[in-house]
């Protein structure tokens, strides 16, 4: 998955411009504040992202996600859709899954325990979530929970298989 850029456009003395600052520093997320009263060209960077050419800030874009002003939640939910890395992989014994929960929507991968091995059979993203990445975060947060717990698994689903081929990082602990 590409890195996600993060961008705060804002002005070092506006109130709210730091407590974007504050809530970014908070997720160690890498981002690039951009001063529109300091520096010319980021205001007019700024001016660009509108129809009306104002400098409306604070204004923060996640990748090519433009979000004026938003409260707490809200910036937190889009970085967790577009920045699927920074959740957390639940391993769901009693249901044989693993799910990474995106703002309610649940991706999972799907296993079996043989010969004990857990077979990796399914794996599966929200429809309104696909294309963006999600499915490989998926799979290799499962791998690394798998390894953390030291599990052996063997690959069935052709997603899954695919994506322990790619690396050879997985090849002591994913058949495929």
């Amino acid at each position: 998955m590409t890195q996600v850029v993060i961008k705060l456009y804002g002005a070092e003395g506006c109130h709210k411009t730091n407590y974007y600052k504050i809530l970014l520093d908070k997720t160690e997320l890498p981002y690039q504040f951009l001063d529109v009263e300091k520096n010319k060209d980021h205001a007019e960077e700024l001016r660009g992202l509108y129809e009306n050419r104002k400098l409306n800030f604070p204004t923060i874009t996640i990748g090519e996600k433009k979000l004026r002003n938003p409260n707490k939640e809200d910036l937190e939910k889009w970085l967790n859709k577009l920045i699927p890395s920074r959740l957390a992989i639940v391993h769901d014994k009693e249901n044989n899954r693993f799910t990474l929960d995106i703002n309610g929507g649940i991706a999972k991968v799907d296993y079996q325990i043989r010969h004990n091995k857990m077979y990796l059979m399914h794996s599966e993203v929200p429809y309104n979530l696909r294309g963006r990445g999600i499915g490989k975060v998926l799979v290799e947060k499962t791998f690394e929970q798998l390894t953390h717990e030291g599990y052996m698994a063997v690959a069935v689903c052709s997603y899954i298989k695919a994506i322990a081929s790619r690396s050879k990082k997985w090849k002591k602990i994913i058949q495929y």
